[in-house]
């Protein structure tokens, strides 16, 4: 298992497990870890003993207490990693108030009306684009505006289709 590992939001480690030891940021270290309860362990490694407490835990971030200094610790596995680079992680809180077309294409249906309530995922309209047909749903719950396409319509990337 690969993880990125940040301590107080500040120093990051690339952590990659091996068996009975890991890499850290590409240097090979042996560990060995003990468990005294549901919330304390021993973890020896290179010749020193280290008592870890977890003082708290919420999804992907531990506070711990380290031989009596408090660390917060954040962990992405590999697939948080991915998603992180490719810019999936971040949740914004951007108003959405329009469908642009992905790519150039033919509208081949459209599947609301103005002035229909939608819910998110509901089917707007289907693009065919390179002999495929590509099915655009919606991002939002919302009610449809306006309908700026036809059916049968050539459009061009990034040209509004649909207005809530």
């Amino acid at each position: 298992m690969k993880l990125k590992v940040e301590v107080n939001g500040r120093n990051e480690f690339q952590i990659a497990e091996r068996e009975g030891g890991a890499f850290i940021n590409g240097e090979e270290t042996s560990y060995s870890l003990h468990k005294k309860s549901s919330n304390e362990f021993l973890l020896y490694q290179n010749q020193h003993v280290y008592q870890i407490s977890v003082v708290e835990s919420h999804d992907s971030t531990l506070t711990l207490n380290i031989n009596g200094e408090e660390f917060s610790v954040s962990t992405k596995d590999h697939i948080a990693q991915i998603l992180e680079d490719l810019g999936m992680d971040v949740i914004t809180n951007e108003v959405i108030n329009e469908i642009n077309a992905p790519m150039p294409g033919t509208i081949i249906d459209i599947a609301v009306s103005e002035g229909q309530e939608i819910q998110e995922g509901d089917t707007i309209l289907i693009l065919e684009a390179m002999k495929m047909e590509n099915i655009i749903k919606s991002p939002v719950n919302a009610t449809i505006q306006k309908i700026h396409i036809g059916k049968g319509q050539n459009v061009e990337k990034n040209q509004v289709l649909v207005s809530f």
